[in-house]
Protein backbone atom coordinates (compact mmCIF):
# COMPACT_ATOMS: atom_id res chain seq x y z
CA UNK A 1 0.00 0.00 0.00
CA UNK A 2 2.75 2.44 0.94
CA UNK A 3 4.95 1.71 -2.07
CA UNK A 4 3.04 1.41 -5.36
CA UNK A 5 4.86 -0.07 -8.38
CA UNK A 6 7.37 2.27 -10.10
CA UNK A 7 5.34 2.16 -13.33
CA UNK A 8 2.16 3.40 -11.65
CA UNK A 9 0.84 6.68 -13.02
CA UNK A 10 1.75 9.83 -11.12
CA UNK A 11 -1.16 11.21 -9.13
CA UNK A 12 -3.36 8.17 -9.67
CA UNK A 13 -5.89 8.08 -6.86
CA UNK A 14 -6.09 4.74 -5.01
CA UNK A 15 -9.43 3.36 -3.83
CA UNK A 16 -10.99 5.17 -0.90
CA UNK A 17 -10.62 2.01 1.19
CA UNK A 18 -6.82 2.32 0.87
CA UNK A 19 -6.95 5.93 2.01
CA UNK A 20 -8.95 4.97 5.05
CA UNK A 21 -6.62 2.06 5.80
CA UNK A 22 -3.56 4.29 5.73
CA UNK A 23 -5.28 6.98 7.79
CA UNK A 24 -6.06 4.38 10.43
CA UNK A 25 -2.49 3.03 10.39
CA UNK A 26 -1.13 6.54 10.90
CA UNK A 27 -3.52 7.54 13.66
CA UNK A 28 -2.99 4.22 15.44
CA UNK A 29 0.72 5.01 15.65
CA UNK A 30 0.30 8.77 16.19
CA UNK A 31 -3.03 9.33 18.00
CA UNK A 32 -2.50 13.10 18.23
CA UNK A 33 -2.83 13.32 14.43
CA UNK A 34 -6.41 12.08 14.49
CA UNK A 35 -8.75 14.76 13.19
CA UNK A 36 -5.88 16.84 11.79
CA UNK A 37 -7.12 19.07 8.92
CA UNK A 38 -5.77 17.92 5.54
CA UNK A 39 -5.06 14.37 6.71
CA UNK A 40 -6.69 12.88 3.63
CA UNK A 41 -4.56 15.03 1.32
CA UNK A 42 -1.46 14.01 3.23
CA UNK A 43 -2.32 10.32 2.88
CA UNK A 44 -3.04 10.82 -0.83
CA UNK A 45 0.40 12.35 -1.34
CA UNK A 46 1.97 9.44 0.54
CA UNK A 47 0.20 6.87 -1.62
CA UNK A 48 1.15 8.72 -4.81
CA UNK A 49 4.89 8.48 -4.10
CA UNK A 50 6.82 6.30 -6.51
CA UNK A 51 9.22 3.67 -5.24
CA UNK A 52 12.70 5.16 -4.86
CA UNK A 53 15.71 3.54 -6.50
CA UNK A 54 19.32 3.80 -5.33
CA UNK A 55 21.96 3.68 -8.06
CA UNK A 56 25.64 2.83 -7.85
CA UNK A 57 28.45 4.52 -9.79
CA UNK A 58 31.96 3.20 -10.45
CA UNK A 59 34.18 5.33 -12.69
CA UNK A 60 37.63 4.24 -13.83
CA UNK A 61 39.04 7.77 -13.99
CA UNK A 62 38.09 10.96 -12.15
CA UNK A 63 39.65 13.63 -14.38
CA UNK A 64 39.46 14.95 -17.92
CA UNK A 65 42.25 14.43 -20.44
CA UNK A 66 44.63 17.16 -21.57
CA UNK A 67 42.60 17.91 -24.72
CA UNK A 68 39.70 19.41 -22.77
CA UNK A 69 39.15 21.81 -19.88
CA UNK A 70 40.75 20.53 -16.68
CA UNK A 71 37.90 18.88 -14.76
CA UNK A 72 37.64 16.52 -11.79
CA UNK A 73 34.73 14.62 -10.28
CA UNK A 74 34.32 13.84 -6.59
CA UNK A 75 31.96 11.97 -4.28
CA UNK A 76 28.88 10.28 -5.73
CA UNK A 77 29.70 11.54 -9.22
CA UNK A 78 32.73 9.24 -9.13
CA UNK A 79 31.77 6.39 -6.80
CA UNK A 80 28.18 6.28 -5.56
CA UNK A 81 27.27 3.25 -3.44
CA UNK A 82 23.61 4.07 -2.81
CA UNK A 83 24.11 4.49 0.92
CA UNK A 84 25.08 0.84 1.44
CA UNK A 85 28.29 1.64 3.33
CA UNK A 86 27.17 4.89 4.95
CA UNK A 87 30.39 6.52 3.71
CA UNK A 88 29.03 8.80 0.96
CA UNK A 89 29.65 12.10 2.75
CA UNK A 90 32.97 10.99 4.26
CA UNK A 91 34.33 9.78 0.93
CA UNK A 92 33.28 13.02 -0.80
CA UNK A 93 35.14 15.05 1.84
CA UNK A 94 38.22 12.85 1.40
CA UNK A 95 38.05 13.38 -2.38
CA UNK A 96 37.84 17.14 -1.89
CA UNK A 97 40.82 17.13 0.47
CA UNK A 98 42.84 15.00 -1.96
CA UNK A 99 42.03 17.33 -4.86
CA UNK A 100 42.97 20.33 -2.72
CA UNK A 101 46.33 18.73 -1.82
CA UNK A 102 47.05 18.04 -5.50
CA UNK A 103 46.26 21.63 -6.47
CA UNK A 104 48.56 22.93 -3.72
CA UNK A 105 51.31 20.59 -4.87
CA UNK A 106 51.13 21.16 -8.62
CA UNK A 107 49.54 24.56 -9.25
CA UNK A 108 51.21 27.95 -8.72
CA UNK A 109 49.08 30.95 -9.55
CA UNK A 110 50.36 34.01 -11.40
CA UNK A 111 48.88 37.39 -12.32
CA UNK A 112 50.80 37.42 -15.58
CA UNK A 113 48.43 36.94 -18.52
CA UNK A 114 50.89 36.16 -21.32
CA UNK A 115 50.09 33.20 -23.54
CA UNK A 116 53.07 31.28 -22.17
CA UNK A 117 51.93 31.72 -18.56
CA UNK A 118 48.31 30.82 -19.41
CA UNK A 119 49.51 27.68 -21.16
CA UNK A 120 51.61 26.79 -18.12
CA UNK A 121 48.56 27.31 -15.85
CA UNK A 122 46.48 24.94 -17.95
CA UNK A 123 49.25 22.35 -17.83
CA UNK A 124 49.49 22.69 -14.05
CA UNK A 125 45.72 22.31 -13.67
CA UNK A 126 45.74 19.17 -15.79
CA UNK A 127 48.65 17.81 -13.79
CA UNK A 128 46.70 18.54 -10.60
CA UNK A 129 43.51 16.75 -11.64
CA UNK A 130 45.51 13.87 -13.14
CA UNK A 131 47.38 13.41 -9.87
CA UNK A 132 44.09 13.57 -7.98
CA UNK A 133 42.62 10.85 -10.20
CA UNK A 134 45.60 8.56 -9.62
CA UNK A 135 45.18 8.92 -5.85
CA UNK A 136 41.38 8.86 -5.63
CA UNK A 137 40.42 6.11 -8.10
CA UNK A 138 41.87 3.28 -5.94
CA UNK A 139 39.98 4.66 -2.93
CA UNK A 140 36.73 4.80 -4.87
CA UNK A 141 37.12 1.25 -6.16
CA UNK A 142 37.98 0.00 -2.68
CA UNK A 143 34.85 1.66 -1.24
CA UNK A 144 32.74 0.05 -3.98
CA UNK A 145 34.14 -3.40 -3.11
CA UNK A 146 33.63 -2.85 0.62
CA UNK A 147 30.04 -1.78 -0.04
CA UNK A 148 28.97 -4.53 -2.45
CA UNK A 149 31.30 -7.41 -1.63
CA UNK A 150 31.81 -9.74 -4.58
CA UNK A 151 28.94 -8.13 -6.49
CA UNK A 152 27.21 -11.41 -7.29
CA UNK A 153 30.32 -13.57 -7.64
CA UNK A 154 30.79 -16.55 -5.29
CA UNK A 155 33.89 -17.63 -3.40
CA UNK A 156 35.03 -21.27 -3.65
CA UNK A 157 33.16 -23.39 -1.10
CA UNK A 158 35.96 -23.70 1.47
CA UNK A 159 36.83 -20.01 1.35
CA UNK A 160 33.15 -19.09 1.47
CA UNK A 161 32.54 -21.17 4.62
CA UNK A 162 35.68 -19.72 6.22
CA UNK A 163 34.54 -16.17 5.39
CA UNK A 164 31.05 -16.80 6.82
CA UNK A 165 32.49 -18.15 10.08
CA UNK A 166 34.96 -15.27 10.32
CA UNK A 167 32.17 -12.73 9.78
CA UNK A 168 30.07 -14.45 12.43
CA UNK A 169 32.90 -14.27 14.97
CA UNK A 170 33.48 -10.59 14.13
CA UNK A 171 29.79 -9.81 14.52
CA UNK A 172 29.58 -11.67 17.83
CA UNK A 173 32.74 -10.43 19.54
CA UNK A 174 33.80 -7.37 17.50
CA UNK A 175 37.38 -7.65 18.72
CA UNK A 176 36.46 -7.89 22.40
CA UNK A 177 38.68 -10.16 24.53
CA UNK A 178 41.04 -10.31 21.55
CA UNK A 179 38.56 -12.41 19.61
CA UNK A 180 37.71 -11.48 16.03
CA UNK A 181 37.81 -7.96 14.64
CA UNK A 182 35.48 -5.01 14.38
CA UNK A 183 32.64 -5.60 11.94
CA UNK A 184 33.15 -3.95 8.56
CA UNK A 185 30.41 -1.38 9.21
CA UNK A 186 31.93 -0.45 12.59
CA UNK A 187 35.39 -0.30 11.05
CA UNK A 188 34.29 2.03 8.25
CA UNK A 189 32.52 4.29 10.75
CA UNK A 190 35.38 4.50 13.24
CA UNK A 191 38.64 4.05 11.35
CA UNK A 192 40.70 6.75 9.66
CA UNK A 193 42.50 4.13 7.54
CA UNK A 194 42.22 4.55 3.76
CA UNK A 195 39.56 2.38 2.11
CA UNK A 196 42.35 0.78 0.05
CA UNK A 197 44.10 -0.50 3.20
CA UNK A 198 40.86 -1.87 4.65
CA UNK A 199 40.01 -3.59 1.34
CA UNK A 200 43.45 -5.20 1.05
CA UNK A 201 43.33 -6.40 4.67
CA UNK A 202 40.06 -8.19 3.79
CA UNK A 203 41.42 -9.86 0.65
CA UNK A 204 40.31 -13.30 1.86
CA UNK A 205 36.65 -12.29 1.50
CA UNK A 206 36.91 -11.50 -2.22
CA UNK A 207 36.98 -13.58 -5.38
CA UNK A 208 39.35 -11.18 -7.17
CA UNK A 209 42.51 -9.62 -5.74
CA UNK A 210 42.48 -5.86 -5.39
CA UNK A 211 44.75 -4.20 -8.00
CA UNK A 212 48.11 -2.83 -6.89
CA UNK A 213 48.96 0.87 -7.11
CA UNK A 214 51.07 0.04 -10.17
CA UNK A 215 48.10 -1.69 -11.82
CA UNK A 216 45.90 1.36 -11.27
CA UNK A 217 48.54 3.69 -12.65
CA UNK A 218 49.05 1.48 -15.69
CA UNK A 219 45.31 1.49 -16.39
CA UNK A 220 45.17 5.28 -16.15
CA UNK A 221 48.15 5.61 -18.49
CA UNK A 222 46.30 3.53 -21.07
CA UNK A 223 43.27 5.81 -20.83
CA UNK A 224 44.85 9.24 -20.96
CA UNK A 225 48.58 8.88 -21.55
CA UNK A 226 49.49 10.10 -18.06
CA UNK A 227 53.18 10.85 -17.74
Amino acid sequence: ILFPPPDSKEGSRPPLSDLETIKKLITDQFPLLEGTPGMEDMVQQLLSQRTSVADSVKCNIYSSNSDSTATAICGDAAHATGGVSGQGCNSALVDSATLSDCLIQHYQSSNNSTDTVQSAKRAMLHQSVSSYSQKAVPEGHALYDLSFGNDGKTLPIFRNVKAILSNAVDALFGGKFGIGKKSLQALLASSSSPFVDIRREREKYYVEDFPSDEDFRGELEKLYDIE
